[in-house]
């Protein structure tokens, strides 16, 4: 086995002799006697080296070439892959130049002739083959490094990501594959200029430098994109590993940038994918994160998507339909379902909420999810609002000429629509025009849409009040809440997104969630409105806890306007 022939402190030089010839091993001490700054080990193999690399710190490796049945280069280039920052010293009786050449080749460092090695011939050898593998390691780390930011580049992330996906399985590893970029950079640098965008870039890689261990691959793979490799052990929570690092990150993202004495908040997209849960290919695991950090994008702010399976089907869903939403917008071919409200005291239908469908003249029925997100990309939920507002108002109108009341129909109001700086001119022509009963119409708002731009839609929600409109916060629990600001604006009520809804009776973290929500809006005086009630355990759970209202599929889908008229009691 192994024997230290020197007891040294581990901060001396370590070498590590292949040889099971003692003869080799006691000319190589008499050479270091009088050297007391090497510590020398000796192995019988290069399979009890491998053991030892693996337990030790090792300066130096020197292997006998004629100490195996094994091909010497065969034994270099498997020392070399399981140590390839380590010098390794052929040693041989004798070595001819062109034997020498193929050693090298196979990824030696240097060799030596046993017949001609003396001290000084040794140590020279020695500190040659340091400075060798240290400049070798500066030139990969050169080669490897992005000319911007302290990260990796695009070739150091491909070859990365390649050779961890190909030992996934062998070695019981898992990964994910991360995505960041910056969202309308290039507004920004025409803005501003590339100087300004690469000051920004720089920065956006030290701040995810530092969001990451030491461990983890961070990496530079296009203009203002940068990648994160997750490496973990088979056994590690790795959905949950990964959650927590994108909380991470967008808490560290989300500040101002600071450039020429300026700063700019810059919003972020991120995409996750695991493997190989998602895949274990290179190509398909970055298409695949790329899809879920587009999906990030149709989310107002720093915010991240984690990849589903689905995403391609609802990609290609989605390809030709930009260029006809302005041709179905006046073709008439966009209606409005109602999904009623219950109140749980009366069990009776107080409300609604407006949900628009696209009947497509060759697709059938188009749902939300599929052109929503584009609208809000290209501008054309603007006027798709405008004209949803005007379509709820009328069918108010039909219902109040009918004699039916409800108390709340609820529209939604898009973040890009506050971009509008006509938008509370445009609404309150539209009231006046289809003489809307705006005590009954309420505007339901995201968290993403209040945070936006507060002073401006604060500006915007006092104004629409006082023509008497109300609101409501929908998906309450997931965005930005601001408690503080809750109380400065016209809101009378919180919508329980769905996503904690749908875990009653089955996570205690969730049922916590909705208590503290209920118990939250009643204490502002606000209605508590649950989305996404589809069983009779969710339903009594709400029930219990005091919530006001329901909307859902345990008591009804959307339905057409037609239908939905038919649903409300008739007039005495």
């Amino acid at each position: 086995m192994c024997s230290a022939l020197q007891q040294l402190p581990d901060k001396h030089k370590k070498i590590l002799l292949i040889d099971s010839h003692q003869e080799n091993q006691s000319r190589l001490k008499s050479i270091l006697e009088q050297h007391p700054l090497y510590q020398l080990t000796r192995c019988n193999d290069h399979v009890e080296a491998l053991l030892i690399l693996q337990q030790s710190s090792i300066d130096f490796i020197l292997l006998s070439c004629n100490n195996s049945p094994l091909p010497c280069t065969t034994i270099i280039s498997d020392l070399h892959k399981f140590r390839p920052n380590t010098p390794i010293i052929a040693l041989s009786p004798h070595i001819t130049e062109e034997q020498g050449q193929k050693l090298l080749t196979a990824n030696a460092t240097d060799f030596l002739s046993y017949e001609t090695l003396n001290t000084e011939i040794f140590l020279r050898t020695l500190r040659h083959a340091e400075l060798t593998i240290k400049q070798s390691t500066e030139i990969q780390l050169l080669r490897h490094s992005d000319t911007l930011a302290p990260v990796g580049n695009r070739q150091f992330f491909y070859l990365t990501l390649l050779y961890k996906l190909n030992s996934l399985i062998q070695q019981g590893r898992q990964l994910a594959l991360i995505t960041i970029d910056l969202d309308h950079f290039r507004k920004f640098n025409t803005r501003y200029g590339f100087s300004a965008g690469d000051e920004v870039v720089l920065e956006l890689g030290k701040r995810i430098q530092s969001s990451v261990s030491n461990d983890e691959m961070v990496a530079r793979i296009g203009n203002d994109e940068f990648a994160i490799i997750l490496d973990l052990p088979s056994t590690a929570p790795l959905l949950d590993t990964v959650k927590s690092l994108l909380g991470k990150l967008i808490a560290t993202l989300k500040s101002s940038y600071t450039h020429s004495e300026s700063q700019t908040q810059i919003d972020c997209s991120i995409g996750a994918v695991l493997a190989p849960e998602h895949g274990s290919e290179v190509d398909l695991l970055t298409k695949r994160a790329s899809m879920a950090r587009m999906q990030a994008k149709q989310i107002h702010g720093c915010s991240y998507s984690i990849y589903r399976p689905g995403m391609e089907l609802t990609s290609d869903k989605t390809v030709g339909l930009e260029s006809e939403i302005m041709t179905a917008l006046r073709a008439e071919q966009f209606v409005l379902f109602y999904q009623p409200r219950i109140d749980l005291r009366s069990g009776k239908i107080v409300g609604a909420e407006a949900l628009i469908r696209w009947q497509h003249p060759t697709r059938g029925m188009i749902m939300p999810g599929d052109f929503i997100p584009l609208c809000e990309r290209n501008g054309l939920i603007v006027p798709i609002g405008y004209w949803t507002i005007r379509q709820a108002g009328l069918h108010l109108k039909e219902l109040k000429e009918a004699g039916i009341h409800i108390d709340r129909l609820g529209v939604n109001l898009s973040f890009r629509q506050f971009k509008d700086d006509m938008l509370v001119d445009t609404i309150k022509r539209i009231i006046k025009q289809e003489d809307i009963d705006t005590s009954v119409l309420e505007f339901e708002l995201t968290e993403s849409a209040i945070f936006n731009d507060e002073n401006h839609v604060r500006e915007c929600l006092d104004s629409l009040a006082e023509e008497g409109i109300t609101f409501s916060l929908d998906d309450f629990g997931t965005g930005y809440s601001s408690f503080s600001l809750l109380h400065k604006l016209p809101i009378s009520a919180l919508k329980i997104d769905r996503s904690f809804v749908s875990h009653l009776n089955e996570s205690s973290e969730a049922e916590e969630i909705v208590r503290s929500i209920i118990s939250l809006a009643h204490n502002m005086k606000l209605t508590v409105v649950a989305e996404g009630v589809e069983t009779r355990e969710q339903l009594d759970f709400l029930i219990q806890d005091n919530c006001d209202q329901i909307q859902g599929y345990f008591y009804s889908p959307p339905v057409s306007f037609s239908d939905f008229k038919r649903m409300l009691p008739k007039p005495q």
